[in-house]
């Protein structure tokens, strides 16, 4: 079944993101020590007294900067109160209480007489933190703050967007990255026989360039979709039959009108849209605690049961069967939806079965078919749609060979490539057939289309209708019912199920289908059978439509139409313009992910860094004085399984089963080995069959079908473990209980979260605290749900559960109690249920930190200290960690994410983190019942 530039100022970045053509930051010291000839006893004291001056006016930069971060603090504090009393905090761009912090400000305790690192690197790294850093600010009242005051003061939000943080920070600079290799491509076509690296290089260039060309995907207008407009019409028929002797023309009155300018998304749509999402995403990762079917859902549902036979004519199933087979062969959902997806609840969760889920629709969930002005909006944007279409078409030929449909012939078959595609029998090449061409009525095109209109929106209100919510959809407990093959094709009896899946995969027809909602499918054939033809016609070319107008010109009205419904559904100002850069980046990504990575990886992300990145997590084996490998305990996953045996609410049994499932973890970082994301050989094969040139509709719709053709090939086997679900330039991680693996992509581990010439410490405290929130759901109560192998099988014991629902419910009742403002100043609450599984997997930070601990033996050197920073190596743990929550964010969408983000506030991430941890406490010497650690009946531990 898974996001605008701006000036980046964090020069710590430089040493990873430096071009592979410019070494100009080691000239210097080459030239040191790599002379070209001997140098002169003059020459060499020289030399050495030019590095003690460089030196020298290195550290005192830092100093002046954290001098000037001091002097250039203006900024307002929070108010604080008793010892129980809420911090209150909103990251706006303007501050809504001040006053003035009444406590004495606990003093850095930098370790003594330690060395002062005075590398590029640790100079740069110091500057960086002393930016971020409010002095003023008592770090045992308002952590955050003090770590993160200075960052907020030179930052504002962009005014494309709502938020602006960390993570938008790192995803900028890594877009950057991206624009800079594509800048230095040659777009020339390469040579009669060009190497594996030219090939990717010049397949990447071709794909951004092609996107960024809008006046040729302007003039093209909607031609490109011609093809599979004919398509459907050959099929079923044209759509515009309204009007026509013995057809329908009511039109129902219930939200006709509805709509106007001046609405505003309802926060209800909002949470509902977000919550399909969230669900959806959750099926993966694995981060929610699924609720078990009560004995009465529990109960075998029969695929059959009670489904009339009517009988369907042989001529028109295979019809359907041809539609359904080519809408869905280029991605196009329609009516049902087959997913290849490991078998969770089988023997083996790595085997690739087929799963058979209801239809998602056009709207984002099923909530918003019964909002009145959403449906009129909806509505009004089909009828343009289908009159753009009928309009574009009814042409003669000689107009329409003025601006020919674009070729979109697909690449060269190859072995298991699933063809012909239906409709692609004849080559292309059949009689056209045009969606207006019946006799001329009397009603206005307008008027036809908008009854078609409303006809197309009320099936695809049934359709939602009949759909699972998704707190069941996507519950792998409820959405786990296999059926034999040919039960399911009996319970669709509307399309021929063996003709469709051989389309796909010829040589292979599986035992058993996953059916995610069974009672979906005798609605759909219910539906169906009371719905015309001509409805159907023009319910399947809107979906081709809306599926496929990002790849059309911004300025073609169908494009224009579909970017009016964008701007209500995603809450943006009327007339918002795309930034097509931006939009050409993340299309980069869809068609040619992986090369992109690779050129990422090249730039930012080293062999080193990775191998790094893997101790960190999990360590590797080393020998100790020739004697047995042992685990390197600086690992994470190892804290974890140390700690499993002690954990108070878990019991031995549950416990032992945790171990074994600790043990099992895969961790991946970087970047996928299938495809070697480091073979420009391995690329270029793995993107043999697709063709890629100046027609960027092309591209993405050829890149679409093959992408789905190498889905389709997996089925029945075992997944590859060397693939990944990420790009290794997206900003982001996740945890896979049915795969056992934790994987960050090298696009995560860029500053402030990673760098592999930082210390230990703050390695630990930032990508330590990101991994180690990843590894908490596997201990969780949603990791509960899944064993050491992948299986979808609980085991934790019921006293486990009951005393881990104890001091959960301690979290839900300490996050509840936190705030973010709305516009008008009023306090908007974080649900503490919403966010208590992501609230929970935030105290993980307690592993790393005890991971980072395991590397400090009694004779342990200590790290140097950092030039301008006088604090502990514990509290550069902690500073680090918070520094990765630097955020900023308007009203509107902070109160937006309140209610429906299954994440809390940044803010309240870094401050309820700490607040229940007690090395934190120690290391900044916060006395119980300061604003960082309140007393200990309000503080909760579960790890």
């Amino acid at each position: 079944m898974s996001s605008n530039p701006r000036e980046s100022t964090d020069e710590e970045s430089a040493p990873l993101l430096a071009s592979r053509d410019s070494q100009h930051g080691d000239s210097f010291f080459s030239a040191l020590t790599h002379p070209s000839r001997s140098l002169t006893n003059l020459e060499k004291v020289l030399a050495g007294a030019g590095i003690i001056c460089l030196l020298l006016m290195s550290t005192f930069i830092g100093l002046f900067v954290g001098a000037q971060n001091k002097l250039g603090q203006e900024r307002g504090r929070h108010e604080t109160g008793g010892a129980t009393e809420t911090l209150t905090k909103t990251a706006t761009t303007t501050s809504l209480a001040t006053t003035t912090v009444s406590v004495p400000i606990t003093a850095p305790t930098g370790t003594p007489n330690v060395e002062v690192c005075l590398s590029q690197d640790c100079v740069l790294l110091s500057a960086s933190i002393l930016e971020s850093l409010n002095t003023t600010a008592d770090p045992c009242e308002d952590f955050y703050e003090f770590a993160n005051g200075g960052w907020e003061s030179q930052n504002e939000i962009p005014a494309d967007r709502g938020l602006y943080g960390s993570f938008n920070q790192v995803a900028d600079r890594n877009k950057k990255i991206i624009l800079r290799v594509l800048e230095s491509i040659s777009p020339d076509k390469p040579h009669l026989a060009p190497s594996a690296e030219e090939v990717n290089l010049y397949k990447l260039k071709t794909v951004f360039t092609s996107c960024m060309n809008v006046d040729a995907l302007n003039h093209n207008d909607i031609q490109p979709i011609r093809n599979d407009v004919d398509y459907i019409i050959d099929n079923f028929g044209p759509f515009d039959l309204i009007g026509a002797s013995g057809a329908d023309t009511s039109q129902a009155e219930d939200w006709n009108g509805s709509w106007d300018d001046s609405y505003i998304l309802p926060d209800h749509l909002v949470t509902a849209a977000a919550k399909v999402k969230d669900f959806q995403e959750a099926k993966k990762t694995g981060s929610m605690m699924w609720s078990l079917p009560s004995a009465s859902e529990a109960k075998s549902v029969e695929l059959v049961d009670g489904v009339e036979e009517r009988p369907v004519r042989t001529e028109w199933r295979m019809k359907m069967t041809k539609v359904l087979s080519y809408l869905h062969a280029r991605g196009i959902s329609a009516l049902i939806n087959f997913v290849i997806e490991g078998d969770a609840g089988g023997d083996d969760s790595q085997l690739q079965g087929l799963s058979l889920y209801q239809d998602f629709g056009g709207l984002p969930s099923k909530e918003y078919y019964e909002e009145a002005p959403i449906l009129d909006l909806y509505q009004s944007v089909v009828k343009n749609i289908l009159i753009d279409i009928t309009e574009a078409f009814v042409l003669d030929n000689a107009s329409a060979n003025l601006n020919p449909a674009i070729d979109l012939e697909l690449p060269v078959v190859t072995e298991g490539w699933p063809w012909p595609w239906p409709g692609d029998e004849d080559g292309g090449n059949g009689d056209r057939k045009k969606p207006g061409k019946t006799p001329q009525r009397e009603e206005p095109l307008e008027s036809r289309m908008d009854k078609l209109a409303d006809k197309i929106v009320r099936f695809e209100r049934e359709l939602m209708r009949a759909g699972a919510d998704p707190e069941y959809l996507f519950n792998p407990h409820y959405s786990y019912n296999p059926y034999p093959a040919d039960e399911v094709e009996k319970a669709l009896p509307f399309f021929s199920l063996p003709n469709y899946i051989s389309t796909f995969l010829p040589r292979h027809f599986p035992e058993n289908i996953t059916v995610t909602h069974p009672p979906y499918l005798k609605s759909l054939t219910e539906i169906i059978s009371s719905t015309p033809d001509h409805v159907l016609s023009g319910y399947f070319v809107t979906r081709i439509a809306m599926t496929y107008s990002v790849a059309l010109g911004p300025l073609v009205g169908l494009r224009q139409q579909t970017r009016r419904l964008e701007e209500v559904l995603r809450g943006l100002k009327k007339g918002t313009e795309e930034i097509r850069q931006d939009v050409c980046l993340s299309y980069v990504d869809t068609i040619i992910g992986y090369v992109a990575g690779r050129e990422f990886v090249r730039e930012a992300f080293s062999p080193e860094a990775k191998a790094d990145g893997e101790g960190i997590i999990r360590g590797e084996p080393k020998p100790e004085n020739g004697r047995e490998a042992a685990k390197i305990p600086a690992a994470i996953v190892r804290a974890f399984d140390d700690k499993l045996p002690h954990i108070s609410w878990m019991d031995e049994k549950s416990a032992i089963a945790a171990q074994k499932k600790a043990q099992a973890i895969i961790p991946k970082v970087g970047y996928p080995l299938a495809p070697d994301t480091t073979s420009p050989e391995a690329l270029a094969a793995w993107y043999r069959e697709l063709v890629i040139d100046d027609n960027f509709f092309g591209n993405l719709y050829r890149s679409t079908a093959w992408d789905t053709s190498k889905v389709w090939r997996t089925l029945g086997t075992r997944r590859d473990r060397k693939t990944w679900d990420m790009y290794p330039q997206t900003v982001n991680a996740y945890y896979s209980p049915p795969d056992g693996e934790i994987v960050f992509p090298a696009g995560i581990l860029q500053p402030p979260f990673y760098s592999q010439s930082w210390p230990a410490h703050l390695k630990f405290g930032a990508f330590g605290a990101v991994a180690a929130h990843e590894l908490t759901h596997a201990f969780d109560n949603a990791g509960s749900q899944y064993n050491e192998k992948g299986q979808l099988r609980d085991w934790w014991t019921n006293s486990t559960v009951q005393a881990f629902e104890e001091r959960a419910q301690c979290v839900a009742k300490q996050y509840s109690a936190y705030y973010v403002y709305d516009a008008s100043g009023k306090k908007v609450y974080v649900n503490g249920n919403l966010t208590n599984g992501e609230n929970i997997a935030d105290s993980g930070l307690a592993q790393s930190y005890a991971a980072w601990r395991s590397t400090i033996g009694p004779s342990a050197k200590a790290a140097e200290r950092l030039p301008g920073l006088d604090y502990s190596e514990e509290q550069l743990f902690f500073i680090g960690f918070a520094r990765v929550w630097a955020s900023l964010s308007r009203p509107a969408t902070a109160v937006s994410r309140v209610r429906t983000d299954p994440h809390s506030p940044t803010y309240w991430r870094a401050i309820g983190t700490l607040r229940n941890l007690a090395a934190f406490h120690e290391a900044f010497g916060c006395k119980i019942g300061s604003g960082m650690n309140p007393p200990k009946s309000h503080q909760c531990e579960l790890w």
